[in-house]
Parts: structure tokens; C-alpha cells; sequence
């Protein structure tokens, strides 16, 4: 007897997977220091040039003292996508299926950065850490699975656990904790230690209860649709630009 052949579906999904892959190593190796162009022209329709602001690099490593060789470097699966004029530097952690959208900075200087699969970094979003936290627990920042971190936010830190929400240009300080399925209402702020339980809707500076999220609608719908834009625009930009065009 013989195997029946795979579904088509999933050889196409298959295949749609290594395309990926392959771009993403193809931008990798034409990251080379001495290389004028490397993140920021691919925006660009004009030939690249040796001007410093055409020298953006998405991931870059930090000096540390103790890291091994002196330097930590982020650790970003090879599905993630990590938006041009985006910065990821020092010890960051990004899992399978991330996306980390345009002008967001993740810094892991001071402690490390953890971004779990499928979690949405949006727009401008600024993820940063402290040296240490007055409570003695690690003052690392723990963004979990499948979380959506709204555009313009800024989280120092802090623990966000899987599937919870948080609103555009909220801040989120250190120590505080985001419970699982949990939702923080745009604008507002999680003072230093904060804890918003399982499930709830906070809101305000600084946030109070609202009120309780409905338990069969959550954000599973909106992690879906930024996994699936964010495989559009792996697949959209090249590690070069785009000024070829003007020579057709």
C-alpha cells in the first residue's frame, strides 16, 4: 500500500513556510557592517547611499559583562517578523509566529526581553527594562503568547501573561503584572507593582476595575489577523531596495 499524498492546503502552507525562511536568511546575510544599505533603504526607491541614516540595523547586540564572549545578542525566530525601521537590541528573546511592527524599540540592556509566539509588538511601542525591582523579583519584561501590545505603548519590566490585551499608548511600569485574557483600555497607566487579574477590564491613570471580559470572545480573533499581516509584509520587503525600478 502507499501513502495517500499530503492535502494540498497544507503543501501549500508548506511551501508559502520556506519562502519565508529563505527571505529571512537571504536579509540576514546581506546585513554586513560594511554594507551602506541594510534595513532602512529597503524602504527606498532611490539607490543607496553611505548617508548614516540608510545604516539602521533591525537586531543588534549589547555590550555585557557577563554574557558570554562580552556581548548579548537577540535571539529572533526565523518567522518573526521584525518591521524595517523597527529595533530589537541586546538580550531579547522573540518566539515562533511574532510580529514587532514599524518604530518599535525592544531593549533588553539592563535585563531580558521575552516576546512569546504569536505576540503582536505593535506600532512605536517601546519595550525597555530596569536593573533591578525593590520586590527581589527579576526585573526582566515577559510579554507572553498570543498578547496583542496596542500601538504607542510603552512597557517597563513587567509580566503581561498569554492573551491579554493591552491598549494603544498605555504604560505599563515595572513590576506590574497583566493576568492571562486580561484587558488594560487605551491610554492608560499600570503604576510600578500593579496587578490586573485574569479576565478583567482595567482603565484610567491609574487603572481601576471597569468591568469582567466576556469569556467566549477574546483577542484570539486579533492575534489571527496581525499573524497573518505580518506573514504579508515578510513577504513584501527584500534585503535590497527598490531603486532598480526607476532603471526599467
Amino acid at each position: 500500500t502507499t501513502n495517500p499524498p499530503p492535502p494540498a492546503d497544507s503543501s501549500a502552507k508548506g511551501t508559502m513556510a520556506m519562502k519565508r525562511v529563505a527571505v529571512r536568511a537571504l536579509r540576514e546575510v546581506s546585513r554586513a557592517p560594511a554594507t551602506p544599505s541594510v534595513s532602512a533603504c529597503r524602504f527606498s526607491t532611490s539607490p543607496a547611499s553611505a548617508d548614516d541614516n540608510m545604516l539602521h540595523r533591525t537586531s543588534m547586540p549589547h555590550v555585557s559583562e557577563t554574557a558570554l564572549g562580552g556581548q548579548s545578542h537577540p535571539m529572533i525566530q526565523p518567522d518573526v517578523f521584525v518591521a524595517p525601521s523597527a529595533t530589537v537590541v541586546g538580550d531579547v528573546q522573540i518566539n515562533f509566529g511574532a510580529s514587532v511592527w514599524y518604530n518599535a524599540v525592544i531593549r533588553g540592556d539592563k535585563n531580558q526581553v521575552k516576546v512569546g509566539a504569536k505576540a503582536s509588538v505593535g506600532d512605536r511601542v517601546s519595550v525597555s527594562t530596569v536593573a533591578s525591582l525593590d520586590s527581589g523579583f527579576p526585573a526582566i519584561c515577559d510579554i507572553g503568547y498570543d498578547t496583542v501590545i496596542g500601538s504607542g505603548s510603552s512597557l517597563v519590566s513587567c509580566t503581561v501573561m498569554p492573551g491579554a490585551t493591552i491598549g494603544e499608548n498605555c504604560v505599563i511600569l515595572e513590576g506590574a503584572l497583566v493576568e492571562a485574557k486580561a484587558t488594560v483600555l487605551p491610554g492608560s497607566v499600570v503604576p510600578p507593582g500593579r496587578r490586573v487579574p485574569a479576565g478583567q477590564i482595567w482603565g484610567g491613570n491609574p487603572v481601576e476595575y471597569v468591568g469582567e471580559n466576556d469569556p467566549e470572545h477574546g483577542n484570539e480573533g486579533v492575534v489571527e489577523s496581525e499573524s497573518l499581516m505580518a506573514a504579508d509584509h515578510i513577504d513584501e520587503f527584500l534585503p535590497i531596495n527598490t531603486a532598480f525600478w526607476q532603471k526599467e
